[in-house]
Parts: C-alpha cells; sequence; structure tokens
C-alpha cells in the first residue's frame, strides 16, 4: 500500500490488560501499539482492557483515557486471584462485559483479540460481527493444548474437546492467526487444520530502552549482594514455569557462598520456593515483582538469567521473560525442551545455554561454565524488539485494510 492510498481506519485491540499494568501481554502491547500509531497518524487505535491491575487486586483504573495516541476502554473484571476458580471468575466477568463495551463502540474495521484471557478469541468474534469488521487473532498460549500439558483438564476429554472446537472455530472466521512464536504456528496448521498461507507468526518482542543502561550495583546494594554471584529467575512463577532443576541446583551450591539465587515474581510456584528456603534453607532470595521503573536495574544485577518451561510446552507458548534477557544483553540458561525455537537462538547466536527439564547437574555444569566466562554482555537479537513487532504488524493490518471495501 502506497502513502497516498493510506487511509483513516479504526483499529481495536483486545487484551485483558494493559498500560500501565507490567504482565507480560501488557507490557509488549505497551511497547508497540504507540510505535504503530507514529507509523499510521491517521489510524484510529483502541485498546479494550480490564478495569484491574494485574499485580495490585485493590486497584482499579479509570473506565477510559487517552495515552500516547492509544484510546484505553476498561471494562469491569474481577480482581487478579492466583487460585484456578478465581481466575476463571475474573476471565468469565470480563469476557461478559468486554462483550457488552465492544458492541456500543465506534465501529472498527479491524478487530485484533488474543488469548489473554484464554478464550478471549470468542469476544473478539462477537465483536467484529457486530460491526462487520475483519477478525484478527493473536495467540500467545495455544489453548486448550497448555492447560491439557499442565494437567488442568484431561487431555482430549470433554471439556478440551468442547475448548478446541471454539478455538478453532475463531482461527476459522479470522482474515489471520498470528501466533508470537514459530513452533506454536506449525501446531496450529498441523493440529487445527488451519491454512498456513492464514497463519503468521510475529514475535512480541520489548522495547530496548526499557531494559537498557540498568544500574546493577545499586539493585544489589539494596539487596545484599554486592560480590555475590546472581542467578536470577524473574517473571510469573506459574504451573507452566516447574523449578525443580532449579531448587536441585540452588542445594547443590549452597554452600558456596559466593552464589545467589534470586527468584522474583509471584504465581503458584512461589509456594514451591518458599517450602525449600523454610525447609532446605537453601541460599535463595525471594522478591516480589520489582516497579516497572527498575526493571533495568534487575536485569542489570544478574550474572545469570533463567528461563523455565515445562517441556510439554514448546509449541503451545513462548516465555516472554527471554525477550527482557536478551534485550538486556544478559546471559542466559534455558531450561525446557530441546525442540523450542529458544535454543535454535541461543545454537545460532551463541546467546545462551539450555539444559533439559530435570537434568540438575546440567544445570550445574551450565552455571558453572557462565561463572568461569568473561564475557560479560551479549547482543541484542534485532528481531525482537518492539520496532519490528510493530512494522511487522503494521504490515499486517495494511494488507487487511486494502482488501476491505
Amino acid at each position: 500500500m502506497s502513502k497516498d492510498d493510506r487511509r483513516s481506519a479504526h483499529i481495536l485491540f483486545i487484551n485483558e490488560f494493559f498500560w500501565p499494568d507490567v504482565c507480560a501481554s501488557a507490557a509488549v502491547l505497551t511497547d508497540h501499539l504507540p510505535l504503530i500509531a507514529e507509523a499510521r497518524p491517521n489510524w484510529r487505535i483502541t485498546v479494550l482492557a480490564g478495569d484491574r491491575a494485574w499485580d495490585k487486586p485493590g486497584t482499579r483504573w479509570p473506565p477510559a483515557e487517552t495515552w500516547r495516541g492509544i484510546n484505553i476502554v476498561r471494562v469491569p473484571r474481577g480482581p487478579v486471584r492466583r487460585s484456578l476458580p478465581g481466575r476463571a471468575w475474573g476471565f468469565a466477568r470480563f469476557h461478559r462485559a468486554a462483550i457488552t463495551a465492544g458492541r456500543v463502540l465506534d465501529r472498527p474495521d479491524v478487530v485484533v483479540s488474543s488469548t489473554a484471557p484464554p478464550l478471549g478469541g470468542g469476544i473478539g468474534v462477537a465483536i467484529a460481527q457486530r460491526h462487520g469488521a475483519a477478525l484478527v487473532y493473536k495467540v500467545l498460549d495455544l489453548y486448550p493444548d497448555c492447560a491439557e500439558a499442565l494437567g488442568v483438564i484431561r487431555p482430549n476429554g470433554v471439556i478440551a474437546r468442547i475448548w478446541r472446537a471454539a478455538d478453532t472455530s475463531v482461527m476459522r472466521k479470522s482474515s489471520v492467526v498470528v501466533p508470537i512464536a514459530t513452533r506454536i504456528a506449525e501446531r496450529i496448521v498441523v493440529t487445527r487444520g488451519i491454512d498456513a498461507a492464514r497463519v503468521r507468526a510475529i514475535h512480541d518482542g520489548i522495547d530496548p530502552a526499557r531494559v537498557a543502561g540498568g544500574n546493577g550495583d545499586a539493585f544489589r546494594h539494596r539487596h545484599g549482594l554486592t560480590g555475590k554471584f546472581v542467578i536470577q529467575y524473574a517473571g510469573n512463577m506459574g504451573l507452566s514455569h516447574p523449578f525443580e532443576s532449579i531448587l536441585a541446583a540452588a542445594e547443590a551450591l549452597k554452600d558456596d557462598a559466593a552464589v545467589v539465587f534470586q527468584f522474583v515474581g509471584a504465581g503458584p510456584g512461589r509456594a514451591v520456593v518458599e517450602r525449600a528456603i523454610r525447609e532446605k534453607h537453601l541460599p535463595i532470595q525471594l522478591l516480589d515483582f520489582q516497579p516497572a521503573d527498575q526493571l533495568a536495574d534487575m536485569l542489570a544485577a544478574a550474572d545469570v538469567c533463567l528461563v523455565s518451561q515445562h517441556a510439554a510446552l514448546f509449541d503451545h507458548a513462548l516465555p516472554h521473560k527471554i525477550y527482557a534477557a536478551l534485550a538486556a544483553r544478559r546471559r542466559a540458561i534455558f531450561i525446557g525442551n530441546a525442540r523450542s525455537e529458544i535454543v535454535d537462538w541461543f545454537r545460532d547466536a551463541d546467546r545462551g545455554l539450555h539444559v533439559e527439564q530435570g537434568d540438575s547437574m546440567a544445570l550445574i555444569a551450565a552455571i558453572q561454565k557462565l561463572r568461569g566466562d568473561s564475557l560479560a554482555k551479549l547482543k541484542t537479537p534485532i528481531e525482537f524488539t518492539a520496532a519490528r513487532a510493530a512494522q511487522a504488524w503494521t504490515a499486517l493490518l495494511d494488507g487487511i485494510l486494502s482488501k476491505r471495501p
């Protein structure tokens, strides 16, 4: 589409959380939507999100505001709960409120719905059909595949079959399905029967400026880590991020006074870490989620960043924390399936090391290898920046709009 042919358009993004929330799906949209708005000033971009803060259940955001050229409409959702019933109730409330609000919004030309929340694609279908808009389905985590792999629902049981049929229906009604990883795209084509021409992987990435120039020494000083070799896990502590191998390595190295394992975040797995600290007296520092303005300092304090993923999820999801570690140019160890594309990135660019889940001895060896490595920083992979994601999304939306009457 030439510059002269670009027309005004209304693009509606639906995501359960958005700025100023700090969860992964909110953070990546926060980074690249303003860049799309700058590239296409004749587009009106609206985000439909929930009104509850992701990490502060008592905080509610305003029902409407404009931020960096993005119109934000927020609808009621329950406080964010970590229990599965609590999360399901929050999803259901947001689902109902978002459809109600979306149907009375100014007519969008394109609706971009996502798997945040799970079954969120149904929200996009309802709103797109109401307005006669094109639908794009962004797949952050592939459901119900993730829930089956984690034992939340019975594999290929009644719930799984109904859920998969509903999700596949959304994909078939979409102009384009946009998974955030190549392996997820491949699985969608094979297991859902979606034409590969309508499946386009776009990695999220982050804005490198958010993690650049961090003062690691200041963060270390604040948390009593000066002079320590810091092995850091930062982010969601969910069911999809097993900690057994990490905790086994921490136990094996607990007599090394120079080594500290640091966990930053929250989720169901936090209780596992707390129990290990209490019962085994492991050298682990456990912190809550840090404010967004301290992200760069926190990452700069890490000698090694750990990224853990359940082995079965290699083509179901992609841990967003890898983007932050790479953008901050920190050395990383990925603990997960060798078939993950993260392993390909490490092998191709020497950005980090890989060990399988359950192999704590290999993890210890990887830690010791990086501990003896004089390399301080790694190159930032340009393909995983917010600017690159914004460019890809702008081109995708241009293509859809060019085919609209």
